[in-house]
């Protein structure tokens, strides 16, 4: 039996069939494809192996003949797509790519433009609530929410946040040619901020803009069943971005030593780089239509960061770190950058991996479920495939303090037997110790880190 497998997963902009689905639910995946940064349904592949198994004659016909038709007739604007077929292993299979749209919102003609609108939520497709819908419709007519005029005068304005921003250049064109503020129409004196100006240029932008927050969680354990502490943060963008990663190294500190200075100083578990970096594209490039806070949970394992907002534009998970930009907030990122915030644009991902990969840690992972985005770095070394089992385990042993004979399991890809004989030959050397009784058994780590290395494990 040929088990030639599709070389890529079910994803935002990829779905596969086994054969060919019923075409109302085609039609919704090329209306969510359409609407988003477009996708390719792929049929004679089976969604849950991803093994080849090729379509026959009928299906073949029936595709390019009736669905291609289907498709242009049933959605609003219309869209064509593109069909063709390839051949692997001798198996064909049928691609139908959507290409983004350039009017959206899209949707299935016989449902209306409020009901027929559907998005790509990571692997499968839903109906898009009004705040989707509405940010469709911002993105047909190239308005951007930061760009917006708000109901509040420019007086709301701390002007000496602006005199600092603009120094010599603090002038009325400026405010306006760098949409910090707009005229009136009614009356071209008066002048109102715009939503980036009340983010940036205000002591207290959650009084015009509630979602204007950070929630900073430590949960106990791995789960997230019971809190430790939780904050929640405010201010305009630069004093976020400050008090939140002066929170979280608080958090994060750990093998505290006495500097030159008489202070105990430690390091942190994540690069407060990478961190500042994730916490600063979660407040640029996130949507504020969303309601919700940038949220911030610490686990024991773990450090998540939740931005309200899927990628923008074309952007998708596999173009992460390749310095592929879409801004969704162009005028927040232009003063971000000013303020130095932002380096440059695209290298924020590639940061990210390159400051974890130079402290040896698992490499941070994205993702995108529904419209929201998340960033989770890992307090776990990642294992060099060089070092012995018991080398791998002192490195676990380094990065968590306690683990239990399932981490060992898991994380070295050792038998359960192994696993023990190789645990009680480091309790020997006095390198771990055992804790707690029965189910509750667990190994603390008392070496340094070459402790097995010097002991030639």
């Amino acid at each position: 039996m040929n088990t030639e497998n599709y070389l890529e997963r079910e994803s935002k902009t990829l779905e596969l069939k086994e054969s060919l689905p019923q075409k109302n639910q085609l039609i919704k995946t090329c209306v969510a494809f359409a609407n988003g940064a477009g996708g390719e349904i792929v049929i004679g592949v089976e969604d849950s192996t991803g093994h080849v198994v090729g379509v026959s004659d009928e299906t073949r016909d029936k595709i390019f003949e009736e669905i291609a038709n289907s498709i242009i007739d049933s959605i609003s604007p219309p869209i064509i797509p593109e069909i063709y077929e390839k051949n692997i292993k001798g198996r064909r299979i049928v691609i139908i790519k959507i290409f983004p749209g350039s009017r959206p919102p899209y949707f299935i003609k016989s449902e209306g433009n409020k009901k027929g609108v559907y998005l790509r939520s990571g692997s499968s497709t839903r109906r898009a609530e009004d705040e989707f819908i509405e940010d469709l419709y911002r993105h047909q007519k190239k308005t951007f929410f930061d760009e917006e005029v708000s109901e509040f005068p420019i007086e709301s304005l701390e002007k000496s946040m602006l005199l600092d921003f603009y120094e010599s250049k603090y002038k009325e064109e400026n405010l306006i040619m760098d949409k910090i503020a707009v005229r009136n129409l009614a009356n071209p004196k008066k002048l109102f901020a715009t939503n980036a100006a009340l983010l940036f240029f205000t002591p207290n932008p959650e009084m015009y803009i509630p979602e204007a927050i950070i929630i900073c969680t430590w949960f106990k354990g791995k789960e997230g069943r019971d809190i430790i502490k939780t904050m929640e943060l405010t201010g305009p963008i630069p004093t976020l971005v400050e008090s939140a990663l002066k929170l979280l190294h608080s958090w994060l500190e750990i093998d505290f030593n006495l500097s030159p200075s008489g202070k105990l100083k430690g390091r942190s578990l994540i690069p407060l780089v990478a961190i500042r970096e994730a916490l600063v594209n979660a407040l640029i490039h996130r949507k504020y239509i969303i309601r919700g806070a940038v949220k911030v949970a610490m686990f024991e394992d773990r450090l998540e960061i939740f931005s309200p907002g899927s990628l923008p534009g074309l952007m998708s998970l596999k173009n992460l770190g390749d310095g592929t930009t879409f801004l969704r907030n162009p005028t927040l990122a232009k003063i971000a950058r000013k303020l130095r915030l932002i380096e440059k644009l695209g290298s924020g991902i590639r940061l990210i991996f390159d400051s974890c990969k130079k402290e040896k840690l698992k490499k941070p992972s994205f993702y995108e479920d529904g419209d929201f985005l998340k960033v989770v770095f890992y307090f776990e070394k990642e294992l060099d495939e060089g070092l012995s089992v018991e080398e791998k385990i002192v490195e676990l042993g380094l990065s968590f303090g306690e683990i239990r004979i399932k981490d060992l399991i898991s994380k070295v890809g050792i038998s359960r037997n192994t696993a023990t004989r190789k645990m009680n030959i480091l309790i020997e050397k006095k390198i771990f110790e055992r804790k707690g009784k029965g189910a509750g058994v667990f190994f603390k780590y008392k070496g340094k880190k070459d402790e097995c290395r010097n002991k030639d494990c």
